[in-house]
This record gives structure tokens, sequence and C-alpha cells, in this order.
């Protein structure tokens, strides 16, 4: 069961909004009335691209089963807008009841996500809540804030992935070099491949959320005491959770220090 206004607390203190418009679409920060105010941020996934994951490439998955309405045929074979339509659906869900949720016709993938959240013993309380750090001009935004009904002192923020099947901690591939290719700083330690490279997503979007001192005073007096990190991956046929490991964890910082840099 949610606590009391814990719902609108996660939604109300985050610090700003994604903003679509003619010339670009970012994250900016906002007003306490919610209006855009301040120069535009640079988002985390495409910092991390850039400046920490190696110049290899994730070794590209088929997607052979079916993958939304029609067996996947309203895609076209086109993964982005697929993960697009999926990421929409369960943003608006998530923020639902759940009564309004079982009863809403759903994407395959997105009952998937449902379904994988229940069965994990998380409910979801809000979905895209953006967090952001104005001094490192850095933003980018949980895709779904859970509860745990396991422990009730405990908030996760999850990464949902979809279309990444087969092995994810495959390593990347690279014409230039036949070697493992491992990450830039502060990841050094870490061979660079699509599980790692979402982990290192997941590590600095927690960072940024757990940096606003208001709001986790706020949790702590509804008895929030922990913000974890999951992992989720969600196919046609199967799911897979993995929880942010502690080395991950502590590196959140780090990794802003580093983007904030670059």
């Amino acid at each position: 069961m949610v606590v009391r206004g814990l719902k609108s607390l996660i939604a109300k203190t985050s610090p700003g909004k994604l903003v679509k418009a003619k010339q670009y679409t970012a994250y900016r920060a906002t007003t306490d009335s919610g209006r855009p105010r301040g120069p535009k941020l640079r988002g985390v996934a495409r910092l991390l691209e850039a400046h920490v994951f190696s110049e290899g490439t994730v070794p590209r998955q088929s997607d052979d089963g079916p993958s939304g309405y029609a067996n996947g045929k309203l895609w076209g074979g086109n993964g982005y807008r697929r993960g697009a339509a999926v990421d929409a659906q369960v943003s608006k869900l998530a923020k639902a009841s759940e009564r309004a949720r079982s009863g809403a016709r759903k994407l395959q993938l997105t009952s998937h996500t449902f379904d994988a959240l229940a069965y994990h013993k998380l409910q979801p309380i809000e979905a895209q809540r953006v967090v952001l750090d104005e001094r490192q001009r850095l933003a980018t935004a949980v895709d779904i804030v859970c509860t745990n009904k396991a422990c009730a002192e405990e908030l996760v923020l999850v990464e949902l992935k979809t279309g990444y099947r087969g092995d994810r901690s495959a390593p990347v591939e690279s014409a230039r070099s036949k070697s493992l290719l491992k990450m830039k700083a502060p990841l050094t330690k870490a061979h660079d491949c699509a599980l790692h490279r979402h982990l290192a997503q997941l590590s600095a979007t927690r960072a940024l959320f757990v940096r606003e001192a208001s709001t986790m005073q706020a949790l702590a007096q509804k008895g929030i005491t922990r913000v974890s990190g999951l992992l989720l991956y969600v196919t046609p046929t199967a799911s897979e959770v993995h929880a942010l490991p502690e080395w991950w964890s502590k590196r959140g910082d780090k990794l802003l220090e580093r983007l904030s840099s670059a």
C-alpha cells in the first residue's frame, strides 16, 4: 500500500521538466509554479555515450517475436518507434490507479512491464520523473518510481529497457580492436557491454535523485529511508531484473562529475 501523499510528493518535488519546442526538446529546471526557467540542460544518456562508453557498438539483437498489436507489425521493424510507444504508455499508466491500469488496452511489452513489477512486489507511483543538477547542467528522467511492498522503507527507481535480447553482458564490437574494450573513467574496471551501459545510466540517475535534499528529507518524514535502483529488461517472451550493485551505486557522483566536465 502506498504511503499517503507519497505519490503527490514525488510528482510535486520534481525540479524540472522535459520541454518540447519547435527549435529543441530538452530538460529545463522549473519554478515553484512549474514554469521552465534557466538554460537547457544536457541529457545524461547522450553524455555517457559520448564520454564514458567506448567506441564499440552493442551487438545487434534480432527481434523475431511479437512486440505489440498485430504481432509487432505496427512498428515496421523500428525498435526506437516501438520503445517510444511503450515508454509513453508505461508512463501514462504508471501514474494511474491499479484499476485503471488493469482495464486499459495495453501493448504486449507494457503488460509485461507491469506484470514484472507486480511479480517483484513493486508498485508504480510515478513515471518519467525528472532529476537534475543545475550547477552541473545535467538532467535525465527516472523511467518508473515504485514503492516496495516487501520493504516499506524503500523507494525503487526503475530503469526500463525493451528490445535487448540475448546476452546483455556480451562485449561491444569494434572494427578497430579485437581486444575486450573497457569503459572510460570513472568506470575503467568495467568492460563495455549493454548491461554495464544501462547500469551506468541508472547509477547516474539515482545519484541525481538522492541529491535532492528537500525531497529526501520529505521522504524520511514518511518513513522512506532508502532509495535503490533497479534495471528491468522486458522482451516479448521474458523479463529480467538487475538490482543496482553497490559498486555501481558508489560511482554515481563520480560519473556526474565526469559528465559535467565534458
